[in-house]
């Protein structure tokens, strides 16, 4: 049986083509340079994304056992505290879009009627806020997606005013999905939980792969490497 560390570092390689095609997606969509109505619609989709994260990972803060480490605690607590300065810098670049500020009841309203895909959907699919196992396997491969698609764009874009939050943005994504791993690894030296992960990895992938192309750009290239890597 692989140990904990082995297995997550399999895990971590199996990511790598949704990583790739994720990137592809996200270039293909700000290299056709959208116009700016597309553009705000797009950034009040992933600002109500932060917003949703943020809310999330809250609760399970929220409803953690009484004698989780206090590290753990901290670090979820600054996981969200990340996520609500994620949603204001993305607020931000939606003003600095529109030259207007933002009415985000209004806007949330309306992007409710024509819903974008947002991964932070899969903390509810997958029920993060009751399964540890769950949670860390979400921040691992959906917050190491979004640093690498966070980390394109913010290469890809011409707005300097948007370039740099994202690259933050892409930083702190980052270090959300180094606290999934370090928990994964501490979970998964158990065969019946490698089990687990391994399932719910392959499922979680599609779904992300699934909400890149509709939120971006779906690119041949993107489904066939993504194709190729998982059938």
């Amino acid at each position: 049986m692989l140990t904990g560390k082995q297995f997550v570092a399999k895990i971590a390689k199996d990511n790598e083509a949704l990583f790739c095609a994720g990137e592809l997606n996200v270039k293909a969509y700000f290299d056709a340079r959208p116009a700016k109505e597309e553009l705000t619609r797009h950034f009040i989709g992933r600002m109500l994304n932060e917003r949703m994260n943020m809310v999330e990972i809250a609760q399970r803060v929220a409803t953690m056992p009484v004698d989780t480490p206090a590290e753990e605690l901290m670090l979820l607590s600054k996981q969200a505290l990340d996520e609500a300065q994620h949603f204001r810098m993305v607020k931000e670049v939606v003003e600095h879009l529109t030259g207007t500020e933002l009415d985000v009841a209004a806007a949330a309203a309306e992007e409710a009627r024509k819903p974008q895909a947002k991964g932070a959907a899969l903390l509810a699919k997958y029920e993060a806020n009751t399964n540890p196992v769950a949670l860390a396997t979400y921040q691992f491969i959906a917050e190491g997606r979004a640093e690498r698609n966070w980390d394109m764009m913010a290469k890809c874009i011409d707005d300097e005013f948007i370039a740099s939050r994202y690259a933050k943005i892409a930083r702190d994504e980052g270090f959300h999905a180094s606290i999934g791993r370090v928990k994964l690894e501490e979970l998964c030296n158990d065969p019946g939980v490698q089990a687990q992960v391994e399932s719910m990895a392959a499922q979680m992938r599609r779904d992300l792969f699934e909400i890149s192309c509709q939120n971006s750009v779906a690119t041949a290239e993107a489904r066939e490497i993504f194709e190729a890597a998982y059938n």
